[in-house]
């Protein structure tokens, strides 16, 4: 009887302690999700201020106005914004306000729209063309775009003479020409920069289908070496002595033929 008891309470001992076992096992389990949900700064990223990267002397230079950073941008664009202006005002001087009573076409000035579409379409054009001209070197496109796009189309363009002239015709109660006015000269806007970019791409797409035919044909007409044979130059022909006619046996610096997918490269 007392050997029975004995084995109950050995038995019921062990299970405890696999349940205890198991419960601190689950226990460590639930901390160690908890410190990997929750990670906390070790060494030195752990104190109150932790030491801060310094910048590179470019990047800290980038975060400041440096009016000095580029200054033939800034004489390019001035120059430029200087000519658009001019030129606008002379087309203003050409083309002036003939006047109108009619509830259409009293807001419509016809150099400001002009003016407009013409930048538009320059501006598109030029930037399309100027995005892949690849050869044309790098400083020369930024002052060209930055002169020709931004200095003189943004000075021949003018967004505020056009309110200036809607709100004269909404003084004189030309509601429907100002809606039409701005109306007609956003959408002819869009549709003259659509046409400057495409004419812009095809440009430049014949531009270098002209220039690879020209690199292929330049390519076809260089000789080619044989392969495994290797071409003498003036220096070889003065240190090496010259070769009898009809040597069946040859030096020649061969080079080993190697074989590769031409998919991953890889030599086989």
């Amino acid at each position: 009887m007392n050997t029975h008891i004995n084995e109950n309470q050995d038995t019921h001992t062990q299970a405890a302690d696999s349940s205890g076992a198991g419960f601190d096992a689950a226990e460590d389990t639930g901390d160690l999700r908890k410190e990997l949900m929750q990670p906390h700064p070790t060494g030195a990223a752990a104190t109150r201020k932790p030491p801060s990267v310094p910048l590179a002397p470019m990047k800290r230079m980038q975060a400041k106005f440096n009016p000095l950073a580029d200054g033939m941008v800034y004489l390019v664009v001035f120059l430029g914004g200087c000519v658009g202006t001019a030129l606008r005002y002379g087309l203003w001087l050409t083309l002036p306000y003939p006047g109108s009573d009619s509830p259409v076409w009293m807001a419509f000035h016809p150099a400001t729209f002009i003016a407009n579409m013409i930048a538009c379409f320059l501006f598109a054009l030029l930037t399309s063309y100027m995005s892949q001209a690849i050869w044309i070197r790098k400083r020369a496109r930024q002052l060209t775009s930055r002169g020709l796009g931004m200095g003189m189309c943004g000075g021949f363009s003018t967004l505020s003479a056009m309110m200036v002239e809607d709100i004269t015709a909404l003084h004189t109660s030309g509601y429907l020409s100002v809606i039409i006015y701005t109306i007609l000269s956003f959408i002819a806007g869009i549709a003259v920069a659509w046409f400057g970019s495409w004419l812009g791409l095809k440009l430049t797409s014949v531009r270098s289908a002209s220039l690879a035919v020209a690199d292929a044909l330049r390519h076809q007409e260089q000789p080619k070496p044989a392969i495994g044979v290797r071409v003498p130059t003036d220096t070889d022909a003065d240190a090496a002595p010259m070769m009898p006619h009809g040597d069946p046996n040859p030096q020649t610096d061969e080079i080993p033929i190697v074989h590769a997918d031409p998919l991953t490269g890889e030599v086989k």
